[in-house]
């Protein structure tokens, strides 16, 4: 991946997916960001860097103007909202969460049976090439220097939900991970990325684990890629983030918000 350099821009409305954070001297560390979905009823048409600046996510189609490498992006001012579907927690710590995904699935229609949906793609403004989209993904910025090594998790604080009208019992799957570093150099120091994860109200999941001497920098945790020659892989970022809601739950048309809560810990899994 290139360094990249980016320039902080106002927030879209709120109908792009929002984020808070809370910052602290001391770990872990944690960041919010929504996760949303539209639900409308089935009208019967339908089948069944180094110098503050942040990095864009590589894993694009190879045919876009950045060739599927990261290049420099548009970073979102801090707050509610976000551009492109990419949240700035704004942590200002030498371990911290760069960037987020904001997870979008779009409008769906209502359904009496399970049904599993997939996220859009985040739209990252490209200073040298307009918008361009890449798979969801989570950045991590390791600059303690002491190569302690960190792991990250998550979990779903706050249930989709649309005025009274929740979606109990729904999740978000995270599956096709790997990772990428902002310096190729440091491909080795590689950490570990959970393949298969599945995101609930119920207890923190595992997102990757960066063993002593691991994890430094600034690593990329993304989900499936748009380059096709890779995909066989690496997996298809259009299928590799899902939202699966139950058919027995109760369902009204509208907009519904679910909140996601990263933790990320300055040590790996077990050395907390």
């Amino acid at each position: 991946m290139k360094k990249t350099a980016i320039a902080a821009v106002g927030l879209l409305a709120s109908s792009l997916l929002g984020a808070s954070i809370t910052q602290a001297a001391e770990y872990p560390i944690k960041a919010n960001s929504n996760a949303t979905v539209t639900l409308t009823e089935d009208d019967g048409s339908g089948g069944e860097d180094g110098n503050g600046n942040g990095i864009g996510p590589g894993g694009g189609d190879e045919n876009g103007s950045n060739g599927g490498d990261g290049g420099s992006i548009v970073k979102p001012g801090p707050g509610e909202g976000g551009d492109g579907g990419i949240v700035n927690p704004d942590q200002k710590a030498p371990l911290r969460l760069s960037l987020l995904t904001a997870f979008n699935f779009g409008t769906i229609k209502m359904s009496g049976n399970t049904e599993t949906f997939y996220a859009q793609m985040p739209t990252p403004q490209f200073i040298d090439g307009g918008k361009e989209e890449r798979p969801n993904f989570i950045q991590v910025t390791d600059n303690r220097g002491n190569n302690a090594g960190w792991s990250l998790t998550a979990k779903i604080v706050d249930q989709f939900k649309n005025g009274d009208s929740v979606l109990t019992g729904s999740t978000i799957g995270l599956n096709n991970g790997w990772v990428e570093p902002a310096e190729k150099e440091m491909a080795s120091f590689n950490p570990t990325p959970a393949q298969a994860v599945v995101l609930s109200t119920d207890a923190s999941s595992l997102i990757a684990n960066a063993p002593v001497d691991h994890g430094m920098g600034t690593w990329d945790i993304l989900y499936g890629t748009l380059n096709t020659t890779q995909q066989a892989t690496k997996g298809d970022a259009r299928t590799s983030v899902s939202l699966t809601i139950p058919g027995s739950v109760k369902k009204v048309a509208g907009d519904y918000v679910a909140k996601v809560e990263w933790t990320l810990y300055n040590a790996p899994q077990g050395n907390e």
